[in-house]
């Protein structure tokens, strides 16, 4: 929180007692509670979170094994962390519903006596303001800390979520962890930034049947890592993307089917090779590689289970963001997201 914000006791007192709008508070926060307050819900009554019967669930699950198996590896990778802080890592549909959910034993107990736990659908229409709804409804990454929450009931909870976003641009899911509002987790919307921008990086190595796959960033060593932007592009047209990729050209989802090839770089779709330049319309300069139809995945290939882990992938990032710093490390932690311990640890664990 800022020096100039307004506290969440507050914002509450301004929004739900005298119905107006705080000044300099949260804003993802405070549309939520707008979004919340038009749909009906009552803050002081108990949330309407109805967890699914066992069958239900397991239907769900089945639903959903391909997300689920796709999201594995930073589920462990972050499971490990989840215990140490005493939170839990969960993983939902594009509904809200929790999948998947590891982590400390002790918070899963009392997670599961306010329904974060596997069946339970966390949409805001039904929990009101929560990191899992919010980031669904608002596309983004969001923290809830505390009172933040829409519902009184839920101010003992602090979560981090982010969705996942699919190259069409359709949110399959999102990824979050939870722990108690007593304790610090100021790192925990980093990680799950880190681990959704991985899973989504998973899904270009799908097959995109007669499409161009350009994948480019200004630094070439990041070429093939989970922090390039990748576009995908159809007879000239662009139909597929990542979040970066689309930021990269100053361009949103709204471009999908409407932007061409040369609508975004300064040359031919037809003249670029496997490995080259890119100039931006913006005047920015790419090194990117393609990759052609005629070198395209098998038709029906399952998605790939990672062949790193998203440790593997987080080290790197953390060691790239210390030389860049010049050794620096609570500007690396500040600049990755993350607690300078949590750096630190991750840093002498990993060698």
């Amino acid at each position: 929180m800022s020096a100039d914000a307004v506290p969440v006791d507050v914002a509450r007192t301004a929004f739900f007692k005298h119905g107006r709008l705080p000044d300099a508070f949260n804003h993802s926060v405070l549309r939520s509670w707008i979004r919340c307050s038009e749909m009906g819900l009552d803050a002081d009554a108990h949330p309407r979170v109805a967890p699914m019967t066992a069958g239900e669930l397991r239907e769900t699950c089945e639903r959903h094994e391909t997300l689920r198996r796709l999201c594995r590896p930073e589920l462990d990778a972050l499971h490990a962390e989840a215990r140490e802080t005493g939170a839990i890592v969960l993983l939902t549909n594009a509904e809200g519903v929790i999948l998947d959910a590891v982590g400390d034993a002790v918070f899963a107990d009392r997670a599961a006596q306010v329904a974060l736990s596997p069946g339970a659908a966390w949409s805001e229409a039904g929990a009101g303001t929560n990191a899992i709804g919010t980031a669904l409804a608002e596309r983004r990454g969001v923290a809830v800390r505390g009172a933040e929450h829409y519902f009184v009931e839920h101010k003992g909870l602090t979560c981090a979520a982010a969705p996942i976003i699919d190259p069409r641009g359709a949110v399959l899911g999102a990824l979050d962890m939870s722990g108690a509002a007593a304790v610090s987790h100021a790192h925990a919307l980093g990680l799950v930034r880190m681990a959704v921008e991985q899973i989504e990086h998973r899904l270009f190595r799908q097959p995109f049947d007669g499409c161009v796959v350009v994948r480019f960033h200004s630094d070439p060593n990041l070429l093939g890592a989970a922090r390039e932007g990748v576009l995908v592009f159809k007879d000239g047209t662009l139909v597929g993307a990542n979040r970066r990729g689309l930021s990269l050209v100053g361009r949103s989802w709204e471009a999908l089917d409407a932007a061409c090839f040369e609508d975004l770089f300064d040359q031919d779709l037809d003249a670029l090779e496997r490995r080259s330049l890119l100039a931006a319309r913006s005047g920015e300069r790419f090194a990117a590689t393609a990759r052609f139809p005629d070198e395209a995945h098998g038709v029906g290939e399952a998605i790939p289970a990672s062949t790193g882990t998203l440790e593997d992938a987080e080290l790197a990032a953390m060691r790239r963001a210390l030389a860049e710093t010049g050794g620096n490390v609570s500007r690396a932690a500040k600049r990755l997201g993350v607690h300078r311990s949590t750096l630190y640890r991750r840093l002498l664990s990993g060698g």
